[in-house]
């Protein structure tokens, strides 16, 4: 049994497995990356199953459908790259595409040196500014809670890039309880807001034009 087939069992039945066999194997940096990569990736899994059409039986038919392609092999480095192919197979299964990515190009980038590619610009006279982060982070999901609607708005017409306009002045100081979500076009969004029934909201071109026909009053 080679060390990544050994991790898969332990994994699966760690309770025949003392302290002293897990702290062996984890002493192998590729066993330790690999564990910490599933260990992660199986939370993710848990935090989006909620949202996703994805059974355990889906998930286990995948995992087995991958296992009977696995085939042993000498190279330890080949098995554990095939191995996370495996698990990019589930990840794709659940829908968690930018795991799965980040599996994959961990696997297949090379170890002995990183390479960073540097655009050339030409000569500024102007102050220097800070370069941009080479990695952006994917909005997420946002619960508002009881916050008032001028404050919500204030960070949708940034995402949408649109602007708002309030036709009364009670308008953005009225309190909402609203889930929001990334995917959603601006047209779900105004769509969803209009079924408060105190609340009017418009679009024309790029701006909305908000008007609150009544506003409870503990909404006050």
């Amino acid at each position: 049994m080679n060390k990544t087939d050994l991790l898969l069992h332990m994994m699966e039945q760690p309770q025949h497995y003392t302290e002293e066999e897990w702290q062996e194997i984890l002493a192998d940096v590729e066993c330790r990356e690999l564990y910490t990569l599933m260990s992660k990736t199986q939370s993710a899994i848990d935090a989006t199953r909620a949202d996703q059409e994805v059974t355990d039986d889906m998930i286990d038919a995948e995992w087995q459908r991958l296992s009977d392609e696995k085939q042993e092999v000498r190279n330890e480095k080949y098995s554990l790259l095939k191995f996370a192919a495996m698990f990019v197979g589930i990840l794709m299964l659940s829908g968690i595409a930018f795991a799965a990515i980040h599996i994959a190009s961990h696997y297949n980038a090379p170890k002995e040196q990183e390479t960073k590619v540097i655009k050339n610009s030409q000569p500024s006279t102007s102050s220097p500014q800070l370069a941009e982060p080479d990695t952006i982070v994917a909005p997420q999901p946002k619960l508002y809670d009881n916050v008032p609607l001028g404050e919500i708005f204030e960070e949708l017409s940034g995402y949408y890039n649109v602007k708002v306009v309030y036709q009364n002045e009670d308008a953005p100081r009225l309190r909402l309880f609203y889930q929001w979500k990334p995917e959603y076009t601006l047209e779900k969004v105004v769509e969803m807001l209009n079924n408060f029934e105190w609340i009017q909201i418009q679009t024309e071109n790029d701006t909305l034009f908000i008007r609150t026909t009544a506003i409870p009053a503990k909404d006050c």
